[in-house]
């Protein structure tokens, strides 16, 4: 009988080592990669820094809270506390300057790099953690964050300060000592507890590592892990209750709430079933996964609707790389069940209205390397000759499509950050912006710090105009007495009514218009009760009235 013919030695050699060539080229590179991969991120951080607060005034809460906090002791509980603090410490030695707290941002963005490359060294394929340092050190989406003060950049760095510690201190090592390992998982539960207070979403972290040591059999694990977190957990609360007299859970509670509502800024709609919680997990994981991912990779374009396709194809090759990492690596099955875990409360939780893309944007570093690592195991696995060059292909591919978004990212953004190094903040903003701003300075300028001037974005306004001023966020009754008495408690005599747009990148009919209703009830009522005092801009104007609370007297 014929034997089958055998490949010649050399041939075997090249097919069953073309991988291993790969590894141990980026192996010997490494350093040199990581070295030019934090200086790109510097480099793309410069490039695309913005010196404005974001237009949705998140990140000018953070500020604001931080500046409350230090100066009057509020303690920030709404949206995770641990960043203002952190915000609270640099305005305290330099000021509110808002620049400078965005260049932290970029630090805690390079240090969140640098855990990367530390935590998955040695850990998974050169290949494949050398392919994702490159595309999140030069990835706009992701560098962008250094010159926002969003919570993302600080919660990236303690989420990758995570993956490292607990690789390398806990599932590594060798205790010595019963000490050792207590001062170890002390440590592990004070960064699962940072990561926790700094976004909501934290907290699911320690599932994560849960599941992880259950998987594994490390039950005595799971009991110094939740006896550590706990610790720091209830020490937290306490300090809180002692030095700030709060003792609820504000993160959580109407948090919480809202997000089990069916309609968030409507309680009397109830809250929501399981279908319609299945309807949300899926409806998010077309938004998140087919839209922004794929986006933020430079594969699909900016404005763009979710694929149901595309959104399928990622599950698959999730499940690829999860039925992988069971088998082959240990550390990448930690960043599947984390990714799982993390993603999976995400897509849950929030409504499918809000659709931002830095929900998903904090996960993607670990994302990228674990769907490849599917590809990768499996041409490796099956010897598909043709699969162990497509592979290594279409991570040069994403490399370049990463690039070429980040590229024209830059070229858009240069005519403005021009502009905000020659000292025009207000370029590039829209006039109903322009407007705005203008506005609240005005505003600051004319009317005393003791008079409350009430707006419908009033931490943008904080950032502009350097003073505090009242919120405005919806109109709750009809009642113009009501809506008078509202005012009166919180000392507003001014307020600001602009035509911001309903749609910021084109000028309609329609604009946030919950200020201008405010007014109109109270008016209808008390004509003589508001009294225009200021106006600007020739289209999309801003107007400031004084609320004359006599005219109620009157009426």
């Amino acid at each position: 009988m014929a034997q089958p013919r055998k490949k010649p030695s050399h041939q075997k050699k090249r097919d069953r080592s073309f991988f291993d060539r790969l590894n141990h080229f980026f192996q010997q590179h490494q350093k040199k990669v990581i070295v030019a991969s934090l200086l790109l991120t510097v480099l793309f951080s410069f490039l695309l820094f913005n010196f404005n607060v974001s237009l949705m005034g998140d990140d000018g809460a953070y500020i604001k809270r931080a500046y409350r906090l230090l100066h009057y002791g509020d303690f920030p509980g709404f949206q995770g506390p641990l960043y203002p603090f952190v915000l609270s410490f640099f305005i305290w030695i330099f000021g509110l300057n808002v620049t400078l707290l965005k260049v932290f941002s970029g630090i805690f963005i390079l240090g969140h790099l640098w855990f990367f490359y530390k935590a998955f060294r040695d850990r998974m394929p050169a290949l494949l953690y050398i392919f994702a340092i490159v595309v999140i050190a030069t990835n706009a989406y992701l560098v962008s964050y250094s010159s926002w003060t969003f919570s993302e950049s600080l919660f990236m760095f303690l989420q990758a300060a995570l993956f490292y510690y607990l690789l390398r201190y806990i599932w590594e090592a060798d205790f010595t000592s019963y000490r050792q390992l207590i001062l170890r998982f002390l440590m592990l539960g004070l960064i699962l507890i940072l990561l926790a207070k700094t976004r909501s979403i934290g907290y699911g972290a320690v599932g994560a590592v849960m599941i992880f040591f259950a998987l594994t059999r490390n039950w005595k694990n799971i009991a110094y892990t939740l006896g550590s977190f706990g610790l720091f957990y209830f020490l937290f609360k306490g300090l809180k209750g002692l030095f700030f007299g709060v003792t609820s859970g504000i993160q959580f509670g109407g948090q919480l709430d809202r997000l089990l509502r069916v309609d968030p800024y409507n309680p009397s709609k109830g809250q929501e079933d399981l279908a319609g919680f299945i309807e949300r997990f899926w409806g998010n994981s077309e938004l998140y996964l087919s839209k922004h991912i794929y986006k933020f990779l430079g594969l699909r374009p900016e404005v763009l609707q979710p694929s149901t396709i595309l959104t399928i194809l990622t599950y698959v090759l999730f499940a690829l790389a999860l039925f992988y990492a069971f088998r082959k690596n240990r550390y990448l099955l930690f960043t599947g069940i984390y990714i799982a875990v993390m993603s999976g409360i995400t897509f849950i939780i929030l409504q499918t209205r809000w659709d931002q893309e830095r929900l998903i944007l904090v996960f993607f570093p670990l994302i990228v390397p674990f769907l490849m690592s599917g590809l990768y195991y499996f041409a490796q696995d099956r010897k598909i000759g043709l699969m162990r060059v497509a592979v290594p292909l279409l991570m040069v591919l994403l490399v370049f499509s990463n690039l070429g978004r980040t590229f024209q990212k830059v070229e858009e953004h240069q005519d403005t950050f021009i502009h905000h190094l020659q000292g025009d903040d207000l370029y590039g903003l829209t006039p109903d912006w322009v407007n705005y701003v203008k506005m609240c300075r005005y505003a600051a300028e004319n009317v005393p710090d003791s008079v409350m001037i009430a707006c419908r974005k009033p931490n943008i306004a904080f950032i502009k105009a350097k003073r505090e001023f009242h919120g405005i966020f919806r109109v709750n009754t009809e009642d113009p007495d009501k809506l008078l008495e509202d005012l009166k408690k919180n000392q507003v005599r001014y307020v600001i009514m602009a035509s911001l747009r309903k749609y910021p990148n084109r000028k309609t009919k329609y604009t946030i218009n919950t200020v201008k209703r405010y007014l109109y009830y109270i008016q209808q009522k008390y004509p003589n009760a508001l009294q225009l005092v200021h106006r600007i801009g020739q289209d999309e104007q801003a107007y400031l009235f004084r609320i004359n609370y006599q005219a109620k007297g009157k009426g």
